[in-house]
């Protein structure tokens, strides 16, 4: 877990009016979707209305009447709550940008004129990706001129400011972010979460397998999506269901986690974390212990424990981290092949390339973006052809896919099938094509790609020159670093449908 020193604190980010905002991490409570606002006998202009929080009406301010800036329609709206001085206050917000921290001697407070308490109070440098945050005073946000707020029936769940300050010297202070999965709840430490989101899509993707259910858009970024059951082996998300996620920043990339919903953001003592038998669950090496609810200020009422999940194990996960490799923004094909002819003809350097690796003969690779789907071989794929490379047709969501045996076209041997055998689909000339390889080992960025001298004519050996091509892929770094033979399948299958449709 994150200890933060004595110059550090911990934010809320959010964004309205393409301003970015931030409130300490001891005032903020939650986040929720805003949905309908129960209407005020208030007289104040920006008090739009209010939340039922658990039985409690809690008033929602809109900062941009605050701030007297213009109102446009916000898609998917949420509403931070915020508690300063045991009285509770909602916050429109279009977007949570997470939770990070920032050194306090590199904040910049402003002051104004004006008598009144303003509320905005300075700006502070995220650590996380150095953004230039707007703080806003809960002092402020609690005082403004007739905003009726509303006493916190929880205040004994924040510890005092002594015995904070205290725990705090010692490091035993920690934030902690409460969710729920299905009937089990977890808990993290919030300074490990980049952000929480409650409004997505979950869009089909060719990394949509084990644990990963697909990528989701964040900031112009397909973030691959992982189902947090799934990878603790506790069971799996109903996908039918509104989820939240939260994402955490690995030095590769980001990646979500699925969850059914954030309960709240928690400050307990590291000591109230109590340890648990390693063999209750299938991967205790994900969690560090459990926390009762108890000291989470009793939150559950479908379980007694929160599983405490283990951040730097979660972050050197194998396949978490592989997922993180693969962070594409969410230009097209098109779009990224004329950026990179662009960057070639300016002497840039190109953005290195995604390799999918898979076993043949032995472990070679081809080019991520050419992967359409990657779809497990199954018994529904008849085989109508012992001698050759075509093994047969699949139906996949309305259209019939030839699948081809990648290992008979390129060494001439028959692949033994396993439950690892998979599917490469790929598309030339709005046609699919899958080729069935015996596993898949791993996706990841080409470090150098060289291409050796090819020998041969071309015409009727087209297939051939595709399957030879003598292009190398560099991957891996440090131990792991090997120079692999890359299969090119887009252009492997256009040569093999031609040399098909050639009568012999």
């Amino acid at each position: 877990m994150m200890n933060l020193t004595t110059t550090q604190a911990g934010y809320g980010g959010f964004r309205l009016a393409g301003m970015d905002l931030a409130l300490p991490m001891e005032t903020l409570r939650e986040v929720t979707p805003c949905g309908a606002l129960a209407k005020l006998p208030c007289a104040a202009p920006y008090v739009i209305g209010g939340i039922d929080l658990r039985g409690v009406m809690v008033p929602v301010i809109d900062l941009r009447i605050v701030l007297d800036l213009a109102i446009t329609d916000i898609s998917f709206p949420n509403v931070i709550i915020m508690a300063h001085e045991n009285k509770l206050l909602g916050l429109l917000a279009e977007t949570v940008t997470g939770i990070f921290s920032g050194d306090e001697k590199n904040t910049n407070r402003v002051s104004f004129a004006a008598a009144d308490l303003p509320v905005y109070c300075g700006c502070i440098r995220r650590d996380d990706d150095g953004v230039l945050v707007n703080l806003l005073s809960p002092a402020a946000l609690i005082m403004l001129k007739d905003v009726p707020v509303t006493e916190d029936p929880e205040s004994r769940r924040l510890l005092s400011a002594a015995s904070a300050e205290e725990a705090a010297q010692d490091g035993k202070v920690c934030p902690m972010l409460l969710m729920r999965c299905g009937s089990i709840a977890f808990a993290i430490d919030a300074m490990a979460v980049h952000t929480t989101i409650s409004d997505f899509t979950i869009e089909h993707s060719a990394i949509a397998m084990g644990d990963c259910r697909g990528v989701i858009d964040y900031n112009g970024n397909n973030v691959p999506v992982l189902d947090l059951m799934n990878l603790c082996g506790l069971g799996k998300l109903d996908l039918t269901m509104h989820l939240q996620a939260f994402l955490i920043l690995l030095p590769q990339g980001m990646v979500a986690l699925l969850i059914d919903k954030v309960i709240d953001v928690v400050r307990i003592h590291t000591s109230e974390i109590i340890a648990m038998p390693a063999y209750t669950v299938p991967r205790p090496s994900l969690f560090c212990g459990v926390l009762p609810d108890t000291a989470a200020q009793r939150k559950l009422e479908m379980a007694s424990q929160y599983f405490v999940l283990d951040e730097a194990a979660l972050k050197t996960d194998a396949q978490v981290v592989s997922l993180a490799n693969v962070n594409t923004t969410g230009q097209s094909a098109v779009n990224r092949h004329s950026a990179q002819k662009s960057a070639a003809v300016s002497g840039q350097p190109e953005k290195r390339r995604n390799m999918i690796t898979y076993q043949l003969s032995g472990e070679t690779a081809s080019p991520f973006e050419q992967i359409k789907e990657i779809l497990p071989f199954t018994d529904d794929i008849p085989i109508f052809d012992q001698g050759g490379p075509m093994l047969g047709m699949t139906v996949v969501r309305g259209c019939s896919i030839p699948v081809v045996c990648l290992s008979r076209l390129v060494t001439g041997k028959s692949m033994r099938r396993t439950a690892a055998t998979s599917v490469l689909v790929v598309e030339v000339d709005n046609e699919a094509m899958g080729f069935a390889i015996p596993a898949l080992e791993s996706i990841e960025p080409a470090q150098w790609e060289p291409e050796l001298p090819q020998l041969g004519g071309s015409g009727r050996n087209s297939l051939m020159l595709a399957i030879h091509s003598n292009k190398l892929a560099q991957i891996g770094a440090n131990d792991s670093i090997r120079m692999l033979p890359v299969l090119d399948l887009e252009k492997i299958a256009r040569a093999f449908r031609t040399k098909r449709l050639i009568p012999a």
